[in-house]
């Protein structure tokens, strides 16, 4: 008898059921794209301009052909975000969208590859619920939107973690973990110590538990990985003195005016500090960067810690167990892995959660075993499993109206809503000689302008050069600061919304825009 449509649904609802959330996990990350969250962060608009300079001029704002690390700022910044926008300005043009939408594409790819992740180590429920967590994630949500360079991190991190473990039963995949990996050193540079110490980590406990181990292809992989990161080894001998920076016209290898490697010491493990910026990003789920997480909701809600402690206590156990006994175990991996993060995480300064960008997708692994634990205790008490997803649906509901509604509000006034409107009306009226507030970074400025290449380097003068962070007194028609007790005579003038008054009594006409006004003579 054939099986009606119905019938087939119902079979199939584990597939339903993955499709629906990912499909969920997809339109809150999508949803306004581009527009929330409002404005434009420096480190963006930074990243946009060298994609920008790539794409019409072949070089960066240094004048770089294709560097392995940029100068940007002077102490350098990571380039991956800016290669992956490149095609899509070529298709699209130069735009927020365009240069947030790598992000958009890796982190929903992210949803399906951490269910699958789940499922090939724990059982098909727990692989559901750490797929509807990562899709409700505030986290994973604020991340997926805008395009800060270092955000491209975990995704890449939990590609080349998925290869991995299927590697390990068939080495092949472990040549595309190798890939993965090798890319994410160019996503962030704090990846240079993670990477290394965790595949050291694994790669001994999978010899002492006695895998088997396709030499050909771990030399592969080696191999893959090594060339990858070849040009940035390279790049810390250039920084270090020990050989002369190396250009062609193919790739650069570049010399920063300042490295800032001083950020990662062994010496932080012996500060207080350290370990109190991780407990705060861990039991806080917070750094007060209100572009990394929301004080009220944290990064996975804050009634998530105690499921999490108790999905650490779980894995921990079983990985102890399989240390122990020399015995292959999934749970080991993870926990090595862990504490690899953990460890990075206490060598680093001033932590926040994007420079802990390597723990998160492990924090969501443990709440998921954490809940799944609990479903299976209180098994005779089915109230406890509605109560649980009714209050996660509930806070979701909550952080959603938040963030598409007053945040959105806080942050265009940090991110510079206003400013993209205020450069386009200065190009449109043919201003040549504008004075910009302060409060403006000059790679802004330069993005929204789209300021050709050569215009930029003849004619840009620095405030404190050489520096780990530069600071622009002019390029172009651009002059930055405003005296506004003793103002020079410029054509027009980009301010704050708050300083119209000024001009408006001196007699200039005041065009206004979200957080940003132009005033010029009428």
């Amino acid at each position: 008898m054939k099986e009606s449509l119905f019938e087939k649904i119902y079979k199939s609802r584990k597939y339903v059921g993955v499709f629906l959330l990912i499909l969920l996990g997809i339109i809150l990350r999508a949803y306004k794209f581009g527009s929330i969250p409002a404005g434009l962060n420096q480190d963006e608009a930074f990243a946009g301009y060298e994609a920008f300079s790539l794409l019409n001029y072949g070089v960066d704002s240094a004048g770089y052909r294709n560097p392995c690390y940029f100068v940007s700022w002077g102490s350098g910044m990571n380039v991956l975000e800016s290669y992956l926008a490149v095609p899509l300005m070529k298709l699209f043009g130069p735009s927020v969208v365009t240069l947030r939408l790598p992000q958009l594409i890796l982190s929903c790819i992210s949803l399906l590859v951490f269910y699958l992740l789940l499922q090939k180590i724990f059982s098909e429920r727990t692989a559901l619920i750490g797929l509807g967590l990562l899709a409700i994630s505030p986290w994973h949500i604020m991340l997926s939107r805008w395009g800060l360079e270092s955000n491209l991190a975990p995704s890449f991190l939990l590609f080349g973690l998925y290869f991995f473990i299927l590697g390990i039963e068939n080495n092949r995949y472990w040549i595309a973990s190798a890939i993965m990996y090798g890319l994410s050193l160019y996503a962030y540079s704090i990846n240079w110590i993670v990477i290394p110490l965790t595949l050291f980590g694994l790669i001994i406990y999978i010899i002492v538990s006695r895998r088997k181990i396709r030499y050909r292809y771990a030399v592969i992989s080696f191999a893959v990985l090594f060339i990858l990161a070849l040009p940035l080894i390279l790049f810390v001998l250039v920084n270090r003195g020990y050989i002369p920076e190396l250009t062609t016209n193919i790739f650069s290898i570049p010399k920063l005016l300042v490295m800032r490697d001083s950020e990662i010491s062994l010496g932080n493990l012996f500060s207080w500090e350290s370990y109190q910026s991780l407990l705060n990003i861990i039991w806080h789920q917070n750094d007060r960067l209100i572009w990394n997480a929301s004080s009220d909701y944290g990064l996975f809600y804050k009634f998530s810690l105690p499921f999490i402690l108790m999905g650490g206590v779980k894995l921990s156990a079983k990985a102890v167990k399989s240390f122990r006994s020399k015995a292959f175990g999934y749970e080991a991996i993870l926990l090595l892995g862990m504490v690899c993060s953990i460890f990075t995480c206490l060598i680093i300064s001033r932590l926040n959660i994007n420079k802990a960008n390597s723990l998160h997708f492990y924090m969501l692994i443990l709440l998921a075993i954490g809940i799944e634990e609990v479903f299976v205790i209180c098994h005779k008490y089915p109230l406890i499993d509605k109560a649980i997803i009714a209050g996660y649906a509930i806070i979701f509901v909550f952080f959603m109206s938040y963030y598409f509604g007053s945040y959105n509000d806080q942050i265009s006034y940090t991110f510079r809503e206003g400013v993209d409107d205020a450069v386009a009306y200065v190009n449109n009226e043919n201003f040549t000689d504008v004075a910009v507030d302060s409060s403006i970074y000059f790679p802004q400025i330069l993005f929204f302008d789209q300021t050709p290449h050569d215009e930029y380097r003849e004619t840009v003068k620095y405030t404190n050069y050489p520096s780990a962070f530069l600071n622009v007194e002019e390029f172009g028609k651009y002059k930055f600061g405003i005296d506004y007790d003793n103002m020079a005579q410029h054509e027009a003038y980009i301010i704050k919304n708050n300083q119209e008054h000024i001009f408006s009594a001196l007699g200039y006409h005041v065009v206004r825009f979200k957080n940003y006004s132009v005033a010029h003579e009428k």
